[in-house]
C-alpha cells in the first residue's frame, strides 16, 4: 500500500544528485512474507538492502549465502522468485506495491538452508563428479538423479501458473545502437545528424550508462539531446539478446520481442567489472565497486558501514571517494599498484582519511551472513602473495575494482573477432565486419572524453556506410592508464569462486585442466563455467587467466568460447509463437453485430453463429424464408479452354460435358484418394467457370489448383482468387423465389427458366450478381454472389423484400442443423486425414471409368478391396438426448473395457423432426444394416442409437425442386 510520506530506513542515504527514486511516496512489498518499504524507482535489490537484508539468495551447488555483486543483472547472486516467475534478477526488477517476492534454492528457509551441508562433503563433489560417481549400480541411478536434481537448480516453475501475454514488434531502421551510455548516445546523435533513422537500445530504465553514477549532469544533458532528436527512437529496459543472418537483431523488453532489421549497427554495450578471485570472495557484502556506486548514487542506499576498497586502477579511488562522501567509514584502501602509478584526484584527501596499502591485495574474507573481516597481504610485481605478512581488516563491505570485462557477446555474434590485449587486460575487437562498429568501453576506452569521441566517430562511420556522409578521419590513439590488473587471481584460504553461477572454484578449473579439458570449449562444458545465468559475463576472463596460468601460455592463445544467443536472460514465452491468428470479416460484420448476432470463428472467418434461438431460425427456413451470409466461402474464377481438362483431373466426378449455365457439386481428393474439399462449380460461359470451396479450404484449394496448373495441367487456364472480391448470401425457404422475384427483373426465376443446379447472371437491386440455384439446406434456395462493395445494399434489399414473407437471418448453427437433416457432410468435421469418398458414403460421385484423376489409383484399390469404416447417419433411441460430437462408439467384449469401433462426427437436435440426428463412423458391416443398434459411450455409460441410411428430411429431394 502506497502513502505520501516517505520512510527513510537506517540504510537509506539523504537525497543524492541523480537518484532515480521518488521519495515522495512509499509502498510495501513482501520478501519471504516480511514487509519491506520501498520508493518508486527502487529495484527489489536496492529496496531489500535499504531494509537491511543482505542475503538475497543461495548459490547453485553449495548453497552458500549470496548478496548483491554487480547490480547490473550480470550475475546470479540476486535471483529471486516473484510470484510465479522464477529466476528474476532482483537488481533489475522494479519494486512495485504488493509484490510477493520469495527466495529460491534454499530449504527450509533462506536463513537456515540445510542444503548448505554439501560444503562439508565438497571433497566428494569435485568438478565433473556426476560423470564419475553415482553411476553404479545402474539400477540406483534414477534415485541418484532425483536427489541431484532436487539439490541443484535455482527457481521453480509453478505448473499451475497462467502464461503471461507476450508480444512481438517488427522494427526497420538505418542504424541500431546497442547501449545507452555516453558512447552509445553520442553515436546515435552523430548518425541521426546525417539523416539516419536510429534505434537506441539500453537495458537500464534510464539512459546514461556509467555516467548515471559518475557524472549525473552529463548523463542528463546527453539524454536530453537524444530526446530532442526526432530521428532517434529510444527503447530503455531493452536488451539485445541475439544477432541473426540478414542484419536481424533480436531484443527483449519485458514480455515483448523486438525483431529489428538495420543496415548498420554500433556496439556500445560497455564493460562490467571483473571480480577478484580470492578466498570466500562470494560472501554477501563483497561487491564490485560499480555496484556500490550504483547503490549510493542511483538508489541512495548505504551498502555498508565500514568499507575495504580493493583496486588496481583509479576507478577504485573514485569508489572510495564516493563511499567516504556518503559517510561510510573507510577501513582501508588496498591498491595492487605502486603509489607512483595512481593519478586519482582523490589521492591526497583519501590518504589522509584511511590507511592505504600499496602493492597489496585481499587474499581472503571471513563471515557468515555477511563479510566481517578480510586479510590483505603484499603483492609482488610477478603476482606472488606474501601470506605471512597478511593483516586482518575489520569491515562489513568489500568493494572490488581491479579490471573490466567488455560485454562483447553480441559483437562476436555479429562476426566480430576479439583478442586478449595484455596492455589493457581485456579482450578487445581486432576485426569488425562491414556495417558493424564499436565504441566506448566495449572497445577498451575508459575516459569520458575518449568515449564521446569514439561514439561520434562510430556514428559517423555508420552514416558513411549508408552513403549519408563522407567517412570520418581515424582517431588518434591516446595514452591511457591500464584499466585492469594483471593479478585477478589470488589463492586465498576458503573457496576461491571463479564462476558464481555454478559454484566453480579456481581449484575446480585447475582440476579440469589436469584431467585434459584444457581447451576453452571443453573446459566450459566439463566444468560448467560460463554455462549459468551470466553466460560468462562475470567469469570468462578469470577462467581464461586461470587456464593461461595453468598451461603456462599467454592469454591470447587460450581464446574464448563461442558467443551464442541469447546474450542476456530472456523468458521462454517471448520465443513462443503468439496465440494469435489473423481473422477475416464479412463485409456485413457491422450489420451482424448491430442485429445481435453472436459471432464465432470458422476457419479464419468471424461468422454469425446465431441471432437468437437456432431452432427458431431452422423453422424459419423450413416454413418461410431465411437468409445467411456465406461470404466466407472460397471463390475461384477459372477461364480459358483448358479448364474442363483441369477440372477432370482434380475432381473425382465428370466435368467435361457440363453445359454453360449449369452447376455441379464436386469432390476433390489428393493423390492418395483422401478427401480434400468439396463445393459447387458453375459454368457461367463456354470458357468461364466459377468455383466455390469450403470456408477452411479457400486458400489451400487455390494454391492446390495453382500447383497443378503450373505442373503441366494448366494449358489454356487462368486462375483468379475472387474470395474477397465477392460476397455471398444463401436465400433459402419455400418463399425464396417470391423474395427474389421482387428484386430481379432481367432473369426469369420459374422452374423451367431457372431449374435446380443452374446458374444465372442477373441484376439484383441494381447490382450485377451471380445467382446459383443449389440446395445445401434442403429447401428451395438461391446463392447470390455480388461484389463485396455492394454487399450491404444487396443484403438489406433482400431483407426488405422478404419482410412480407417473414424472412429471418440465420447463422452457422442453424445451417449445420439444416444440412444435417439432409445428411450432407462437412469436410474437416465429418472427414479426417485419411477419409476417402467411398468410405464417406460418396461412392456414387467417384467416376473410376474416366481418364486419370488425382487419387484414381488409390480409389481403385479401395473399391476393389472394400472399406473397413463407413460414414453413416444415426438416431439415438432416446430422441431428446444429444451425444456430444467426438464421443466414442463401442461394443462389449469379454474384457473389462469395451472395444472402440467408431466415433460421432456430427450430432444435433432437429426441430423439424423433433428428434436427435447425427453422422458417425462405424464398421462397414454394421453401417450397412439400416436400423442396426450400436452403443455410444457417454458419461461413463452406454447410449443406444440406430443406423439410418439416406437423408433424414425430404429423402426424395422434392422441396429442392419446387
Amino acid at each position: 500500500m502506497a502513502n505520501s510520506a516517505p520512510t527513510i530506513t537506517g540504510q537509506r542515504l539523504p537525497p543524492q544528485a541523480g537518484e532515480q527514486i521518488d521519495r515522495g511516496s512509499t509502498f510495501q512489498f513482501t520478501f519471504d512474507g516480511r514487509p519491506c518499504n520501498a520508493h518508486p524507482g527502487d529495484t527489489l535489490a536496492s529496496a531489500l538492502l535499504a531494509n537491511g537484508t543482505s542475503v538475497l539468495s543461495r548459490s547453485f551447488k553449495y548453497h552458500r549465502p549470496r548478496g548483491v555483486l554487480c547490480c547490473t543483472g550480470n550475475c546470479p547472486n540476486c535471483l529471486v522468485q516473484v510470484g510465479d516467475e522464477p529466476n528474476v534478477r532482483a537488481c533489475m526488477h522494479p519494486a512495485t506495491p504488493g509484490l510477493q517476492v520469495t527466495h529460491q534454492n534454499a530449504w527450509p528457509s533462506l536463513d537456515t538452508d540445510l542444503m548448505a551441508a554439501t560444503q562439508i562433503v565438497d571433497q566428494f563433489l569435485p568438478v565433473g563428479f556426476y560423470y564419475k560417481t553415482f553411476i553404479r549400480p545402474k539400477v540406483l541411478w534414477p534415485l541418484y538423479e532425483k536427489i541431484l536434481r532436487t539439490a541443484a537448480g535455482l527457481g521453480k516453475v509453478l505448473l499451475g501458473s497462467r502464461p503471461g501475454k507476450h508480444h512481438k514488434q517488427y522494427v526497420h531502421v538505418d542504424v541500431a545502437v546497442i547501449g545507452g551510455g555516453p558512447a552509445g548516445m553520442r553515436a546515435a546523435l552523430a548518425a541521426a545528424a546525417h539523416g539516419a533513422q536510429v534505434i537506441l537500445l539500453d537495458e537500464q530504465p534510464v539512459l546514461g550508462g556509467h555516467l548515471r553514477y559518475t557524472d549525473a549532469d552529463s548523463a542528463a544533458d546527453l539524454a536530453a539531446q537524444v530526446a530532442a532528436q526526432p530521428r532517434i527512437s529510444v527503447h530503455t529496459n531493452t536488451a539485445g539478446v541475439g544477432w541473426y543472418e540478414g542484419n536481424w537483431l533480436a531484443a527483449t523488453c519485458g514480455n515483448e520481442l523486438l525483431k529489428i532489421r538495420m543496415r548498420a549497427v554500433v556496439n556500445a554495450t560497455g564493460a562490467s567489472e571483473t571480480p577478484l578471485v580470492f578466498g570466500n570472495n562470494d560472501l554477501p557484502g563483497i561487491m564490485l565497486g560499480t555496484a556500490a556506486q550504483r547503490l549510493l548514487k542511483i538508489f541512495a542506499v548505504r551498502p555498508g558501514q565500514r568499507a575495504l576498497v580493493v583496486t588496481a586502477n583509479d576507478s577504485g579511488w573514485q569508489v572510495a571517494a564516493d563511499l567516504h562522501a556518503a559517510g561510510i567509514r573507510l577501513a582501508a584502501i588496498v591498491d595492487q599498484r605502486a603509489a607512483a602509478e595512481c593519478q586519482s584526484e582523490h589521492l591526497t584527501a583519501l590518504t589522509a582519511a584511511a590507511p592505504v596499502y600499496w602493492q597489496h591485495t585481499v587474499t581472503s574474507a571471513t563471515g557468515d551472513r555477511n563479510v566481517r573481516e578480510a586479510v590483505v597481504a603484499p603483492l609482488s610485481a610477478a603476482g606472488a602473495v606474501d601470506a605471512s605478512a597478511g593483516k586482518f581488516v575489520d569491515c562489513d563491505l568489500v568493494t572490488v575494482s581491479v579490471g573490466w570485462t567488455p560485454q562483447n557477446g553480441l559483437l562476436r555474434q555479429m562476426g566480430g573477432r576479439v583478442q586478449f590485449d595484455s596492455a589493457h587486460g581485456a579482450a578487445l575487437p581486432v576485426h569488425l565486419p562491414a556495417g558493424v562498429f564499436a565504441a566506448g568501453r566495449v572497445a577498451g576506452t575508459h575516459t569520458l572524453q575518449a568515449e564521446l569521441l569514439e561514439g561520434q566517430q562510430a556514428g559517423e562511420q555508420a552514416a558513411a556506410y549508408l552513403g549519408l556522409c563522407a567517412a570520418p578521419a581515424p582517431l588518434q590513439p591516446t595514452a591511457a592508464q591500464r584499466p585492469a590488473s594483471a593479478h585477478t587471481l589470488v589463492n586465498g584460504s576458503g573457496k576461491n569462486i571463479v564462476c558464481f553461477c555454478e559454484d566453480v572454484t579456481r581449484q575446480d578449473v585447475l582440476t579440469a585442466i589436469d584431467e585434459g579439458f584444457d581447451s576453452a570449449e571443453l573446459l566450459k562444458r566439463y566444468s560448467t563455467t560460463a554455462m549459468g545465468p551470466c553466460q560468462g559475463q562475470m567469469c570468462a576472463q578469470n577462467v581464461m587467466q586461470t587456464c593461461a596460468g595453468a598451461l603456462r601460455q599467454p592469454a591470447t592463445r587460450v581464446g574464448a568460447t563461442t558467443a551464442r544467443p541469447p546474450a542476456r536472460p530472456m523468458a521462454l514465452g517471448v520465443l513462443g509463437g503468439q496465440h494469435l491468428e489473423p481473422v477475416q470479416y464479412s463485409p456485413l460484420q457491422a450489420w451482424h453485430a448491430a442485429h445481435g448476432a453472436k459471432m464465432m470463428l470458422a476457419g479464419l472467418w468471424v461468422r454469425a453463429e446465431r441471432y437468437g434461438d437456432p431452432q427458431a431460425e431452422v423453422r424459419a427456413v423450413r416454413e418461410r424464408v431465411g437468409l445467411i451470409d456465406v461470404s466466407s466461402l472460397g471463390k475461384i474464377e477459372l477461364t480459358g479452354p483448358g479448364v474442363p481438362a483441369l477440372l477432370e483431373r482434380v475432381y473425382v466426378n465428370n466435368w467435361g460435358k457440363l453445359a454453360a449455365g449449369r452447376v455441379r457439386y464436386g469432390l476433390m481428393c489428393n493423390d492418395e484418394g483422401v478427401v480434400l474439399d468439396d463445393g459447387v462449380t458453375a459454368r457461367l460461359a463456354a470458357d468461364t467457370w466459377y468455383m466455390t470451396t469450403t470456408t477452411s479450404g479457400a486458400a489451400a484449394i487455390y494454391e492446390w489448383l495453382q500447383w497443378w496448373a503450373q505442373s503441366g495441367w494448366g494449358a489454356g487456364v487462368l486462375l483468379a482468387n475472387r474470395s474477397e472480391d465477392f460476397a455471398a448470401f444463401n436465400l433459402a425457404g419455400p418463399h425464396a423465389r417470391s423474395v427474389l422475384q421482387k428484386l430481379v427483373a432481367d432473369c426469369a426465376l420459374d422452374n423451367a427458366a431457372f431449374p435446380y443446379m443452374h446458374a444465372r447472371t442477373a441484376t439484383l437491386a441494381g447490382v450485377a450478381c451471380r445467382i446459383l440455384r443449389i440446395g445445401f439446406t434442403g429447401e428451395l434456395s438461391y446463392e447470390v454472389h455480388c461484389p463485396s462493395g455492394s454487399a450491404l445494399a444487396v443484403w438489406e434489399a433482400l431483407m426488405a423484400a422478404g419482410s412480407e414473407f417473414g424472412i429471418a437471418p440465420f447463422g452457422v448453427e442453424a445451417q449445420r442443423i439444416l444440412r444435417l437433416e439432409k445428411g450432407h457432410i462437412i469436410v474437416g468435421q465429418d472427414t479426417e486425414a485419411t477419409t476417402d469418398p467411398i468410405s464417406a458414403d460418396l461412392a456414387a460421385m467417384v467416376k473410376l471409368d474416366k481418364a486419370d484423376f488425382l487419387g484414381k489409383r488409390s480409389l481403385q484399390r479401395i473399391a476393389a478391396h472394400g472399406i473397413k469404416q463407413r460414414l453413416v447417419g444415426f438416431k439415438p433411441v432416446a430422441r431428446d438426448v444429444v451425444p456430444e460430437e467426438g464421443l466414442q462408439i463401442v461394443r462389449s467384449t469379454r474384457g473389462a473395457r469395451p472395444e472402440i469401433i467408431g466415433w460421432v462426427t456430427s450430432c444435433k437436435f432437429s426441430p423439424t423432426l423433433g428428434e436427435t440426428i447425427g453422422l458417425c463412423w462405424l464398421p462397414a458391416e454394421l453401417a450397412a444394416q439400416a436400423g442396426a443398434e450400436f452403443t455410444i459411450w457417454r458419461n461413463d455409460k452406454g447410449l443406444q442409437a440406430r443406423v439410418h441410411h439416406g437423408a433424414f428430411y425430404d429423402a426424395a429431394g422434392e422441396r429442392l425442386l419446387q
